[in-house]
């Protein structure tokens, strides 16, 4: 099989494509032969060594093949394997498992799978699980998001991003998206009823103050993120520097406490039965989930790259051709 190989921390064109044995399930796992996969912010990271990352895995990255999300048919079934079957058409993040996604085939713990739905593209399929499952998490933590609320996404240009905006929109939420300039357009045909460029403006100086925020990439102080929310508001960091991660763990509770808010690090856990709801919710027109390229796997250093510079709008998708 055709695998995107990776050994050491570096730019794109360190990757390299190989021919590699074909896998085996073990216990509890399905062969899936992918069909599409799409490329998150966590390969990126991987793939340039970022701190965070190195903590665990200081000279290489922890995996040769990277990849989490996948869509694609189940090839082959290992024992201890009862509810999915040769043909079956599933969907899911490996990221917790032993990710592998950038090859025509992978080994998944069937546990980690989803059914795809006929009407699902495997495009759809693929874009949906690690973003999908972020934004949905993210959402979740305003206990009873209500209409007219404000709710303020950074970073709302990406996967993740324009899935929360949706889901906030739904809602009933009013939403603030900040990205780049070029997406605000965009952003504001899924939903986004106002746009800030974080280059020409900072959402924490503007005034005005939201009951939600969920920042993708820790763009601001725990001191902007406090002053930014309401009283009973919610911070919801999703990603970011490490040092913006320990700020907010360390500090968030304590300095939002006085305004009883509450500001916290979202601690993500794939989930299958998130997964079924997020493609009903597919289905059924409430979210949408944006393909801004697909590549082959050939080109899977320009889709790493298109990813690492910031200007996409919505998921990278690399297509097996399957």
């Amino acid at each position: 099989m055709r695998a995107l190989v990776t050994d050491r921390y570096g730019p794109p064109h360190t990757m390299r494509l190989e021919q590699l044995p074909q896998p085996q399930p073990g216990l509890g796992e399905v062969l899936v032969r992918i069909h599409a996969t799409s490329v998150n912010s966590w390969d990126w990271d991987r793939l340039v060594g970022r701190p965070l990352g190195r903590i665990s895995d200081p000279f290489r990255p922890p995996h040769r093949i990277l990849g989490g999300d996948i869509a694609g048919i189940v090839a082959a079934v290992g024992d201890g394997v009862a509810h999915l079957k040769v043909g079956d058409a599933v969907f899911g993040d490996l990221t917790s498992a032993n990710w592998g996604g950038f090859a025509d085939y992978v080994c998944a713990p069937a546990s980690a799978l989803a059914i795809k739905p006929e009407g699902l593209s495997f495009h759809a399929a693929a874009a949906l699980p690690q973003a999908g499952l972020l934004a949905m998490q993210a959402v979740r933590l305003r206990t009873g998001l209500a209409s007219g609320e404000r709710v303020l996404v950074c970073g709302a240009g990406g996967g993740a991003g324009i899935i929360a905006l949706q889901l906030a929109r739904h809602a009933g939420a009013q939403v603030t998206a900040v990205d780049r300039g070029h997406k605000g357009d965009r952003l504001r045909e899924l939903g986004a009823s106002h746009f800030i460029d974080y280059r020409q403006q900072n959402f924490t100086r503007t005034g005005q103050r939201y009951d939600l925020i969920i920042d993708m990439v820790g763009s601001q102080s725990v001191f902007g993120y406090r002053r930014a929310l309401e009283k009973g508001g919610n911070l919801v960091l999703v990603g970011g520097s490490f040092g913006r991660i320990v700020q907010v763990v360390a500090l968030g509770h304590r300095l939002g406490r006085e305004q009883s808010q509450r500001m916290e690090l979202l601690i993500y856990k794939p989930s299958v039965d998130d997964l079924d709801q997020l493609a009903a919710l597919t289905l059924s027109g409430v979210i949408t989930p944006v393909i801004d390229s697909v590549f082959t796997l050939e080109q899977g250093p320009d889709a790493m790259r298109r990813i690492g510079s910031g200007d996409h709008i919505g998921k990278i998708i690399i297509d097996m051709g399957a």
